[in-house]
């Protein structure tokens, strides 16, 4: 059978083009091109997501109600008002994008406006019944600029992710026999930094360019906390 597959003609193209590149990556040691070896013969394999690895869950899978809420302190939320919802309605939006079972926003908004408005666990886990998955992301630092260069733009944002599980059954209700309650399942801290490489002038583009772009690599970085990604994704 392998005789019969390795005479054919599509095949002694990839083959070909295999060892090629095979021999391009022993003459020039390069890694890269080993990786593209693997990837013309297996394909891209994709990456498992943190939240799978440490709980053996895959959240796509399991398509469960996940509830994103973001928050920030005085200390960053002064200089960046609106990074919170930006980050968390980016990275639901990206969530979205894989199929994942996002909780309507504006069903967080009305279920926790119902009861004063204040961020508080309980309601959502006991006015969301579809809700399963809580994750909680804590930024607690965040700047745009080049330490002590000013006319650079570095972006750097560290925190951490917090995620529950609410278990029991989704008809409970406080008081009864098996009420709700919620689990801590999860936890990693972030740092994500961009550009990785020279910071970028300020002349390029508007502080609100820069903020936007950002944003989108931060939530980009948080997702693959959720869901599998390519090694193309992760570049």
């Amino acid at each position: 059978m392998f005789r019969l597959l390795a005479n054919s003609a599509p095949s002694r193209a990839v083959w070909g083009g295999v060892l090629a590149v095979a021999l391009l990556a022993s003459n020039s040691g390069c890694v890269n091109a080993l990786a593209l070896v693997s990837k013309m013969v297996l394909g891209d394999p994709k990456a498992t997501s943190q939240f799978e690895s440490s709980t053996g869950v895959n959240l796509k899978e399991k398509n469960s109600g996940i509830i994103i809420h973001c928050t920030a302190p005085l200390s960053v939320t002064e200089v960046a008002e609106t990074l919170p919802s930006d980050a968390e309605g980016e990275l639901v939006r990206r969530m979205k994008l894989k199929k994942m079972a996002i909780i309507d926003q504006n069903r967080v908004v009305e279920a926790l406006d119902s009861h004063g408005g204040r961020y508080n666990t309980e309601v959502l886990m006991h006015d969301l019944p579809d809700a399963r998955y809580l994750f909680e992301i804590r930024i607690e630092r965040y700047s745009i600029r080049e330490p002590h260069t000013p006319t650079m733009y570095h972006g750097r944002c560290q925190g951490t992710i917090v995620g529950y599980e609410f278990e029991g059954d989704p008809g409970d209700k406080p008081g009864s026999s098996s009420p709700r309650r919620m689990a801590q399942v999860f936890e990693r801290e972030f740092n994500v930094e961009y550009p990785t490489g020279h910071p970028i002038p300020r002349e390029q583009m508007s502080d609100s360019s820069f903020r936007k772009m950002f944003v989108g690599k931060l939530a980009q970085q948080l997702g693959n906390m959720f869901y599998d990604v390519t090694s193309k994704e992760l570049l």
